[in-house]
């Protein structure tokens, strides 16, 4: 059965957020990756690069790195790697070292041949140990996939041609396994995902679609030596009748444990008894074994009364904590939602759900890695049309969560979502469908009422109020009261 989302919030749990959006100028840029340094700031990398007004690459220039405050998200530091050909790379912690790792490809045009470069730096951003290693073939033009593990790091390449080069490298360089597959054997055009299935034996799933009018979606499994031992395919067919989007990282597993999995859809549902459609993102908790779906939770974003929707949904990552909670980061490229983060317990029951409607139209979120203290951090980049070197910029978010209060305080489930807080003229409010609001009222610090309202009760107008904290308090018709803080501006 189709169930609306019921948005909860964890007491205390989320306790500050953070983004910001950095422009450079003329140049086109691509932030895909990022690093926690051991300060816990964070350095990020965007790829830099000229395009004409058509929006055709023309030049290639190199790799900017940003060191931000996990505070505010304030630069504090920068270098420029140059490069006359930027692609996908690795950015990770050092497994058996100090310092952190830089891995991606370069391009001679020279010899029009391909290397890989493997970097070691520490967190003066001094890089060291170069190591400069010949690819035994040219995918100049494709899109790398790294994954790094103890002593070894996975790089996955579309070849242009539908095929894909697997290979796992040393971190001295050293090849130990190298796999080419065409599309026919993996199921898909382009690859977008790749983590690790099982530990032992060690088995990786990796992840693409193919896109067409139909597009499909296929995902691996592979051994330890890269061959594939189980291709799943989800496909338009009445087993599978939501629509698959083509949107690049739209769909991506999580391995929870070792019998079961998360996978992240977008999803484009009929809504039963009309002629409306349902539009978002869900997740479903399958089975390693039969692939059976044990349990969804969606995610919509809006209903349509013509069965027509603008929204274009897709998935940035789910991720399991250390502590078995689930955050998962999605968004909509036509920028009528924005852009969300929720987190869930192991059974995918939400325990809060927040929006960010301060992105710009065109931000496109391409990156989430979880933090040392539990948090999670997101980047990305604006996309937008038409093509404009000076409008251009790369973004971060920063979520921050204390774990610690979950058992001692429990969570307050509410049958609504609220937002943006902190908010400037208008709060905007959703309800889950099984419930009826009847009044809202603002109180200030002194506990004076600012705000009463019985109708309207989708938003709560601001203007007029001095900026600072007020208590709101939402009542059901069936008497019920939820009490939140909300910050005016």
């Amino acid at each position: 059965m189709f169930a609306i989302l019921m948005a909860s919030h964890l007491t205390k749990a989320q306790s500050y957020s953070f983004l910001d959006h950095y422009n450079f100028g003329w140049y086109m840029q691509y932030m895909e990756n990022f690093v926690e340094l051991k300060d816990g700031n964070i350095l990020t990398c965007t790829r830099l690069f000229n395009m004409d007004a058509a929006g055709h690459y023309t030049t290639d220039h190199g790799y900017f790195f940003l060191k931000l405050n996990r505070t505010d998200a304030s630069i504090m530091d920068s270098i420029f790697l140059p490069d006359n050909y930027t692609n996908f790379f690795l950015l990770e912690p050092h497994p058996s070292q100090d310092g952190y790792l830089f891995v991606n490809q370069v391009y001679d045009s020279l010899t029009e041949s391909n290397f890989l470069k493997i970097r070691h730096f520490h967190d003066d951003l001094v890089f060291e140990d170069e190591i400069c290693v010949p690819l035994i073939d040219t995918v100049y033009g494709g899109m790398d996939l790294f994954m790094l593990e103890e002593d070894s790091f996975l790089m996955v390449s579309d070849e242009g041609h539908g095929s894909h080069t697997i290979q796992r490298f040393g971190l001295d360089g050293t090849l130990t396994n190298r796999t080419v597959y065409p599309q026919s054997a993996l199921g898909f055009m382009s690859s977008t995902g790749i983590k690790t299935w099982s530990e032992s034996p060690k088995e990786y799933v990796l992840w693409g679609y193919t896109p067409s009018s139909n597009p499909s979606f296929h995902y691996n499994v592979l051994d330890s030596l890269l061959n594939i031992r189980e291709t799943i395919a989800l496909e338009h067919t009445p087993q599978y009748p939501n629509v698959w989007f083509q949107h690049d990282g739209s769909n991506t597993v999580e391995v929870i444990d070792e019998s079961t999995y998360l996978l992240a859809t977008p999803f484009n549902k009929y809504h039963l008894g009309d002629s409306r459609y349902q539009i978002g993102v869900q997740v479903t908790k399958r089975d390693k074994a039969t692939h059976t779906n044990l349990k969804t939770v969606y995610f919509p974003f809006h209903v349509v009364s013509d069965g027509m929707t603008s929204a274009s949904p897709y998935v940035v990552d789910v991720r399991q904590t250390e502590e078995g909670l689930i955050y998962i980061a999605y968004g909509d490229l036509s920028g009528l939602n924005k852009f969300s983060v929720a987190l869930l317990d192991s059974e995918l029951n939400i325990l809060w759900l927040n929006y960010y409607l301060n992105l710009i139209n065109g931000d496109d979120a391409e990156c989430m890695k979880l933090l040392n203290d539990g948090g999670i951090g997101i980047v990305g980049f604006n996309l937008p049309t038409p093509f404009s070197g000076t409008n251009y910029c790369v973004f971060a978010l920063f979520v921050n969560n204390d774990y610690d209060a979950l058992e001692e305080q429990g969570f307050i489930v509410r049958p609504y979502a609220y937002w943006p807080n902190p908010a400037q003229g208008e709060l905007h409010l959703q309800y889950s469908p099984d419930v009826t609001p009847q009044q809202i009222e603002l109180y200030d610090l002194q506990g004076r009422m600012v705000r009463s309202q019985r109708n309207g009760l989708e938003s709560v107008n601001l203007e007029g109020l001095a900026a600072g904290a007020y208590t709101m308090r939402v009542t059901l018709d069936d008497g019920k009261t939820f009490t939140d803080k909300v910050v005016k501006e």
